[in-house]
């Protein structure tokens, strides 16, 4: 069992949100009671994008609210989502089967996403700047025998030539829409035009809950795009929002479209402290 600090959750730019949730639920197994509170809190006030531990988060202090046993929550929390995470990937995969689906087009990376296509015959690769995250989606589909093609961003509209769907995955479900990697939003635009279908695999811990406002997304350094010495502002935003109406989600439960989410997302209940300690609450 390995211990992540949280600024090395924070830092960490690489692992998508279920990796990271993982490292947390393990993580927290380490700490004595005192510590899990102040840990989760700068999560939440730095990653608060990332849904899937804002709900961690939210479901732990919960219980510390009403004195319960964390020890059984974290664990229940880890079993629901390996369990959520498994369905979600077994219902993506026969969606692609039953439709004979077979070239797949995806953007940046997803442990869920990946898992999802292994079965796919062909899986176009968007590259995913400024990180290029979409390098690591390549390496390890190509590793289990996927025949791979890795596209720069800007020949999205190109790579959706002969495919049969886009797949992507999500950081953050809310009540207006799917939060993921940049790009996202004009891969769904333009495969409209194309007739292809756009679908997002991701379990319902990623959905948020309506009391809490949609993330902005992440602005990081600039210099990792352009460290230049002239009078030019450089803008490198990590993530933009989706709207449900171009997207079908795929979840443990099946598919679901905009109404069935914000039903849940209205039904989510928000502990006093997420509350008082969420950034965007703040902000209001």
């Amino acid at each position: 069992m390995t211990f992540r600090s949280a600024e090395e959750i924070v830092q960490d730019d690489q692992k998508g949100a279920a990796e990271l949730l993982e490292d947390v639920v393990e993580s927290i197994q380490n700490m004595k009671r005192n510590e899990i509170g102040p840990y989760l809190e700068t999560l939440v006030t730095r990653r608060y994008s990332m849904t899937p531990l804002v709900n961690l988060a939210n479901r732990i202090f919960i219980s510390l609210e009403r004195e319960k046993d964390i020890d059984s929550i974290v664990k229940d929390v880890e079993d629901e989502f390996l369990s959520r995470r498994e369905k979600a990937v077994a219902n993506m995969k026969s969606l692609l089967e039953d439709n004979d689906y077979t070239t797949i087009l995806t953007h940046s990376y997803s442990s869920t996403v990946v898992q999802s296509l292994t079965s796919a015959e062909k899986v176009k690769v968007l590259e995913s700047r400024p990180k290029k995250e979409g390098r690591k989606t390549a390496k390890k589909l190509s590793t289990r025998g996927t025949k791979v093609e890795f596209w720069i961003d800007a020949g999205m509209c190109k790579a959706l030539e002969n495919v049969d769907c886009v797949v992507v995955g999500a950081d953050s479900i809310s009540k207006e829409g799917v939060l993921n990697k940049i790009g996202t939003r004009p891969l769904a635009l333009i495969s409209d035009p194309f007739d292809i279908q756009f679908y997002v695999v991701a379990d319902t811990s990623k959905i948020l809950s309506s009391k809490i406002p949609t993330p902005r997304g992440e602005s990081h350094p600039p210099e990792e795009v352009w460290d230049n010495d002239y009078d030019v502002m450089v803008k490198n935003d990590y993530f933009e929002l989706t709207r449900l109406k171009r997207a079908d989600l795929i979840t443990e439960n099946g598919r679901m479209k905009g109404k069935k989410i914000k039903k849940i997302a209205e039904e989510k209940e928000v502990s006093k402290k997420l509350l008082k300690i969420h950034p965007l609450i703040k902000e209001r």
